[in-house]
């Protein structure tokens, strides 16, 4: 019998949990609960998830309970990484900041890409040519749209790109609540104040994705309102793997549930919220691998030495049709295998049911994540230690069921795929993630940046990755809401679905510079990914008469048509 460790059982349905308890935590279980009083770690009131002390077997034999979804050994235990999907290269361009600390009046190259909806010639990362005097036109801001960014806090709170007003004045969109306030309704007994302060205040990666998403000249939702809730937070009663564990969704969840009316518009306003961080297995050595699963063919690997296992897994689970993966010969080890948790993704299904938008980055690992049921979803390998590694099931959030899984774009001419970014059918769509310019905390020197031209006591700098794409898509729904604040999950993937421009990623030719393997988004390499780009489609004139044609889509897995319904008002609208 193995040691006890804490395991977290999520339930099908939250009617199921009080018959739980009680076996659970009563002695002489049914025939899949311990015959004893198991000793409880965490219950979380509005949550599927609850945490218990058991053995392995014993958690074997509670996942056979029929109200049980999943029973899975807790992440502590595990070599898991929470990560944000960012990286960052110096001397930016397309949308180039210089390498000094001057001025800079360069925006993100997004908001002119995903607007005018095709590539232009020549426009790339080694071009000198800017698009600083274009102009863009949108039809909304996000207006009574709540946005959420969970990520780093966001240090430079009184930045001026999350002022009302695009010049830095105006009021604070920023609203820095005080999360715990609703600790003792969900059961917490938090004795403390949330402190966006937690976790050092050299941080910027939350601030640039909430410029991203809602800054007032490098975003899109230029009159959301703006929260922030940090995805690693280590409070007085709970530790930063509890909180990273599922408390974070219950306290975004009853913020939801129970917000205000909006006194202007009648109602509560719509939630989105954007998730740029995920997990990954830091390291797994091939001494401790002893077996694969590729396409349901299993092969044992415990005679072989580490250059043999080197081999199979790399000409099989490392990537469809051979493609050389995450691996780090010198160490003889894989590095940054995706990590899927049942119970965090139970919580990303329970968010949207209770109707937040999720969207999420793929992550930035160069890892095929396929669907359930495809060829390559159940692709694993046996570890001496932790059991069945998957590895192109994605990362949670972003890979959970219904969350809406964001890849990112390169800066080349031909604008492939990042080299970096996580790719395959589980990626729902791809937006511009690198050499994106956004704001950054005032005290930012890491890398090279620039002066905002508002205020030199402010700073904006690029960044790459998934992270970055991500914030573009949830800034575009958060506009969308603005028309349409009672869109579900479905709906709004189903309005990325019909509204991205097709097979505009680049696949093979001669981009300058040349691609790699990981950049080719030919159906060799890449197999069955979605080549769908972002794209803003007005829904509203940019001047003119006010016609407001308003799309109610259908559900995306049965498709259909939409039905417009369009109305003229000779009521004029500031442009």
């Amino acid at each position: 019998m193995s040691e006890l460790r804490e395991h977290i059982v999520t339930c099908r349905s939250m009617a199921d949990l009080d018959s739980l308890y009680d076996d659970m935590e009563t002695p002489g279980g049914n025939l899949y609960i311990p015959n004893r009083a198991v000793d409880l770690v965490h219950r979380r009131a509005i949550s599927r998830n609850t945490h218990y002390m058991l053995t392995d077997e014993e958690a074997v034999q509670v996942a056979g309970d029929p109200r049980v979804l999943a029973c899975e050994l807790s992440p502590d235990y595990l070599p898991i990484e929470d990560n944000l999907f960012w990286d960052q290269t110096g001397n930016f361009s397309k949308a180039t900041l210089p390498s000094s600390n001057t001025a800079s009046s360069n925006k993100n190259w997004a908001l002119l890409r995903c607007t005018e909806g095709s590539q232009r010639s020549g426009w790339s990362d080694s071009s000198s040519a800017t698009q600083s005097n274009e102009t863009i036109f949108t039809t909304s801001s996000g207006k009574h749209v709540d946005v959420v960014i969970v990520d780093d806090h966001i240090i430079a709170n009184d930045h001026p790109e999350f002022m009302s007003n695009p010049d830095g004045t105006g009021t604070n969109r920023l609203n820095q609540i005080d999360w715990f306030q609703y600790s003792a309704a969900l059961g917490y007994t938090t004795p403390e104040t949330y402190d966006y302060s937690n976790g050092g205040t050299d941080q910027y990666h939350g601030t640039h994705v909430a410029g991203t998403a809602c800054g007032n000249t490098q975003g899109w939702a230029r009159s959301a309102n703006i929260y922030n809730l940090k995805f690693s937070y280590s409070a007085t009663e709970f530790t930063t793997s509890a909180w990273n564990n599922g408390m974070l969704w219950d306290y975004l969840r009853h913020w939801h549930q129970n917000k205000p009316i909006n006194p202007e518009t009648g109602r509560r306003n719509p939630t989105i919220t954007n998730h740029s961080w995920g997990s990954n297995y830091g390291g797994m050595f091939l001494s401790e691998i002893s077996a694969l699963n590729f396409r349901g063919t299993s092969t044992d690997l415990s005679s072989l030495t580490n250059a043999q296992k080197e081999t199979q897994l790399q000409n099989t689970l490392m990537c469809p049709d051979n493609q050389v993966q995450t691996w780090n010969p010198s160490f003889e080890a894989i590095f940054n295998i995706p990590f899927r948790s049942a119970s965090r993704d139970a919580d990303v299904e329970d968010t949207i049911a209770d109707g937040i938008l999720v969207v999420a980055a793929a992550s930035n690992d160069r890892w095929w994540c396929d669907n359930p049921g495809g060829l390559d979803y159940d692709n694993n390998f046996t570890h001496d230690s932790f059991g069945t590694i998957y590895v192109h099931r994605g990362s949670s959030p972003g890979a959970a069921s219904g969350a809406i899984c964001v890849g990112n774009i390169g800066t080349k001419s031909q604008e492939y795929k990042a080299e970096t970014s996580n790719f395959g059918p589980r990626v729902d769509i791809y937006a511009p993630g690198t050499n994106i310019i956004s704001c950054v905390n005032d005290g930012h020197t890491t890398w090279p940046y620039a002066n905002d031209p508002r205020d030199s006591d402010f700073r904006i700098a690029s960044l790459n990755g998934t992270s970055m794409a991500s914030p573009q898509v949830c800034g575009v729904l958060a506009c969308l809401l603005e028309q349409e604040p009672n869109l579900t999950q479905a709906e709004a993937l189903q309005y990325l679905i019909e509204t991205s421009t097709k097979d505009q990623i680049g696949d093979t030719g001669t981009g300058f510079p040349p691609i790699d393997d990981y950049e080719a988004f030919s159906d060799e390499n890449i197999g069955d990914s979605k080549n769908r780009y972002l794209f803003v489609k007005k829904k509203r004139p940019g001047s003119g008469l006010l016609t407001n044609t308003t799309y109610k889509n259908r559900n995306p897995d049965t498709g259909g048509v939409k039905y417009p319904r369009t109305r003229n008002s000779i009521t004029k609208r500031k442009t």
